[in-house]
């Protein structure tokens, strides 16, 4: 069939902190055909997956639109990052030693001599007995190694040479330190490579449960992930590089927004349950980090949309503070969601007087002590509790408090408690829950601030929209100026500009040239008002309650590489991780061989992932150093070759 004569029809996925979204896309004209969204079951992700899978073929009814694509955007790699939760790693390595106070998130570490000098010469013999020794040690206890050389991505040989002892001796996944990325940072580079590692059994056993629940429903369409810089690659890639989807909730959020609003430059504004996720798309392109992507304390060299996250989504609670009210950073299930699991919920918040309550999750946890797995067994015997009900049940606990707080780290257990998505059920702008359990937070919260309970929803309204506005403009000034001071009175000046505060004799006023395209079910209550806060053009676009899992399925495959030329006494040398150093005598020449290099790799990697009517961009960057002297003559560095192919996930 030719290509342009056939429709192809897209599932996207997308597994939020709250919720998991599906839809059915019409790929040509990116026309929603059915919609859905079910609760992120985060002990096992895969079931609110397949609710929402089922629930939007269900919409579809009658209508006979077979997937021709899948697409997954998860927030699995990043939570499982931040929540230091997957596959156990070893690490070695060669011709360095890690900085005091420099960790990596590996079970054992050992280093070696070997490795490479900045030529790609070897630095030290490699210490083949000390790599079996370690090898048979880590072996025993880990579920991948690592093995990461200085300079390997000019000269990969030791890591090579390590990597095939192991696979001689073991069936275990090895990651080489040059195999994900060609940056220098060896401390960045060798982080990058243990997450991946730490990640690969974690990703593979949700991809095989999203297999599992596509053959369940006869879905025989091949399933892309999304990545982190806004592309796919296809389920091989992603068991390869698991960690390339850091971030992937996000670059959906920013595809998704793109497409829905028709924007080519825009400012996408992602409220979810958890947190608010801000990109700018520039060119019809996400921003992507220079650096990498940072996930916690973790730098990476992992490519990912330059995303602002703030911890304020629909389901912050909301709290009393010195100062009046709080809102976030923590998170906790809303009342009007609670009393659906819990029936009595609303009985006991009369009996109580309290509208905030710790419940236990379904979610195991394997280093918890005997007080805190008592405290769990007991509220899940028992059902909602609040604090003071526990203290008088544990009464000789003395360090309850720090028990609760690790158990709420682990996700063993979780609040219960008013947020700004009851606040919405209270006025009744959004009604999916129950609205007296809603109502009744609201009232029981406005009568101890002494408010009436329009005027505390209204108070809630505002703060939540005013930091958004603080946020959008943190972000837009961070990008141009870089990372902002820590000040005080900077944080003043963003509250008056926001609407947070005002002065007596001043107002800065702001005007931002982007529109903003708000996405997110609690958006239209949020996102709308800052056009009258700030001096912008606020888009709501119709299904922005599900932009993410559209842009999940919409983007396209693109991978690239990049190849080094350096000046030497006699010549020029071409560096990759695919070879060693090759020397030439003309610039022209080793220029010539590294956009040689650079476009086949980049092409084998596209197809590797799944592209298919591939085309390849070249870019070539110098860095130059630039004389100081009238007279002096300015030197080249470096000169960076980039190949980036890329092309559609499906085959014409």
């Amino acid at each position: 069939m030719n290509k342009g004569s056939r429709i192809n029809y897209g599932l996207g996925i997308d597994t939020g902190g709250t919720y998991t979204d599906a839809a059915i896309v019409d790929l040509q004209t990116i026309e929603v055909l059915a919609r859905s969204k079910s609760r992120t079951t985060h002990h096992d992700l895969s079931i609110g997956l397949g609710e929402s899978v089922d629930r939007v073929l269900d919409g579809l009814g009658d209508k006979d639109f077979v997937p021709s694509l899948v697409g997954v955007s998860t927030t699995l790699a990043t939570n499982s990052v931040l929540e230091r939760k997957g596959g156990r790693v070893g690490l070695i390595g060669l011709g360095w030693r890690p900085e005091e106070g420099q960790e990596f998130g590996a079970k054992q570490q050992c280093f070696l001599s070997g490795g490479h000098d900045v030529r790609g010469r070897i630095q030290d013999p490699l210490d083949l007995e000390g790599a079996r020794a370690a090898i048979d040690e880590m072996a025993k206890c880990v579920d991948s190694i690592v093995v990461s050389g200085l300079f390997s991505v000019f000269n990969h040989l030791h890591e090579v040479e390590v990597k095939r002892l192991i696979r001689d001796r073991y069936d275990i996944p090895v990651v080489m330190g040059h195999e994900l990325t060609g940056e220098l940072g060896i401390y960045e580079r060798t982080v990058t490579a243990v997450l991946n590692a730490g990640l690969i059994p974690v990703l593979n056993d949700f991809l095989r449960k999203v297999q599992e629940i596509m053959v369940r429903r006869g879905i025989k369409a091949p399933i892309m992930v999304f990545k982190g810089d806004g592309t796919l690659m296809n389920l091989k890639a992603a068991r390869e590089r698991p960690v390339d989807t850091i971030l992937s909730g996000p670059a959906a959020s920013a595809m998704g927004g793109k497409l829905l609003s028709g924007q080519q430059d825009c400012i996408v504004v992602d409220i979810g349950g958890t947190s608010t996720d801000i990109a700018v798309i520039e060119g019809g392109r996400s921003r992507i980090s220079a650096a990498g992507a940072i996930v916690g304390s973790w730098p990476t060299r992992v490519e990912a949309v330059n995303v602002w996250t703030v911890a304020l989504g629909g389901d912050s609670e909301i709290r009393p503070s010195k100062k009046g009210l709080k809102i976030g950073p923590q998170r906790v299930t809303p009342l009007c969601f609670a009393k659906e699991k819990f029936p009595r919920l609303v009985e006991r918040m009369r009996e109580l007087g309290e509208a905030r309550f710790l419940s236990a999750t379904p979610r195991d946890f394997d280093h918890a002590s005997s007080y805190e797995r008592m405290i769990v067994d007991h509220l899940r015997a028992n059902g909602p509790k609040t604090f003071g009900e526990l203290q008088e049940v544990f009464e000789e606990m003395y360090l309850i408090e720090r028990h609760i707080g690790s158990l709420l780290s682990q996700g063993a257990i979780e609040g219960i408690g008013l947020t700004p998505t009851d606040v919405l059920h209270a006025t009744g702008s959004y009604t999916e829950g129950d609205i007296d359990a809603a109502k009744l937070g609201v009232k029981m919260f406005s009568i101890a601030l002494n408010m009436k309970e329009d005027e505390f929803t209204s108070k809630i309204m505002n703060m939540v929209s005013s930091r958004i506005a603080e946020e959008v403009l943190k972000k837009m000034i961070s990008d141009e100026l870089g990372e902002l001071p820590k000040s005080e009175a900077l944080q003043h000046i963003f509250h008056n500009m926001s609407g947070r505060r005002s002065f007596p004799k001043l107002r800065l006023n702001v005007k931002i040239d982007h529109p903003l395209v708000g996405l997110g079910g609690p958006a239209r209550a949020f996102v709308s008002p800052l056009s009258e806060i700030m001096d912008v053009k606020v888009t709501i676009p119709d299904n922005y309650d599900v932009g993410n899992a559209i842009g999940a399925v919409c983007g396209q495959v693109s991978e690239f590489v990049d190849v080094f030329v350096y000046p030497r006494e006699k010549g020029y040398a071409v560096y990759s991780v695919f070879s060693t150093p090759i020397y030439y005598t003309t610039q022209y020449d080793a220029i010539s061989k590294a956009k040689e290099m650079a476009s086949f790799y980049a092409l084998q990697r596209a197809r590797n992932a799944g592209g298919f009517d591939l085309q390849v961009e070249m870019k070539i960057e110098e860095d130059i150093e630039y004389s100081r002297s009238a007279l002096g003559e300015d030197k080249l560095v470096e000169t960076r070759v980039r190949a980036r192919a890329f092309g559609t996930p499906l085959d014409s």
